[in-house]
């Protein structure tokens, strides 16, 4: 056996006995996932139980935990309703929407306006500083109407801003159905925001 062969045979053992080693977290399963953190092969539920956003951003396994925006503060339909107060913030945010779409030459669909109205309640409600990354569509849309807040809701707390927030993203979800049908409701009964306090309703 000459010596390129041997080289060959040892790697081979070598890399078989890297796959057939044991998890060093839990010393049980068959470590398959080379990790940062433990500087070795962990088994593939170590890895899903101990990553961290800080430690794991650079690995190829890391998923950002998905938001649960159904468990986020949000006002009743029932609240709103009749709400003076609460219908004007929740129309500032749904005209500003109109405004964007109109801008934008009625491209916004449904999922578009409400992964806008997600990031949006990243922004107030989990604290997020910066998006990821999202179609420029969607971030400019977030840009637009997050101006509109600051300039509307200046003197709302987060809190109230949040719920508002969490009712249209569900009154959204409700209402889409393949395309632009809850685009076409805030069309219709909210109007474009043209300025602080001033819609306007489309002509059909």
């Amino acid at each position: 056996m000459n010596v390129s062969t041997r080289k060959f045979n040892s790697e081979q053992e070598n890399n078989q006995e890297i796959k057939m080693a044991k998890c060093p977290i839990c010393n049980s399963r068959k470590g398959k996932r080379k990790c940062l953190i433990a500087d070795g092969m962990i088994c593939s539920l170590c890895c899903g139980n101990t990553r961290t956003a800080v430690e794991c951003s650079g690995c190829t396994f890391y998923q950002k935990p998905k938001r649960k925006y159904n468990e986020v503060p949000a006002y009743s339909v029932s609240e709103m309703n009749g709400n003076m107060e609460l219908e004007s913030y929740g129309n500032s945010i749904e005209g500003a929407l109109c405004a964007y779409d109109i801008k934008c030459g009625e491209k916004l669909n449904d999922n578009d306006a409400i992964r806008i109205i997600e990031l949006l309640i990243d922004q107030y409600h989990f604290q997020d500083r910066q998006m990821d990354q999202e179609h420029q569509l969607i971030v400019n849309g977030v840009h637009y109407v997050e101006k509109s807040i600051r300039e509307d809701l200046k003197d709302v707390g987060n809190e109230k801003i949040v719920k508002i927030l969490g009712v249209i993203r569900f009154v959204a979800r409700r209402r889409t159905k393949i395309g632009r049908e809850y685009m076409t409701l805030i069309h219709q009964f909210v109007g474009s925001r043209i300025g602080s306090g001033i819609r306007v309703l489309r002509n059909e």
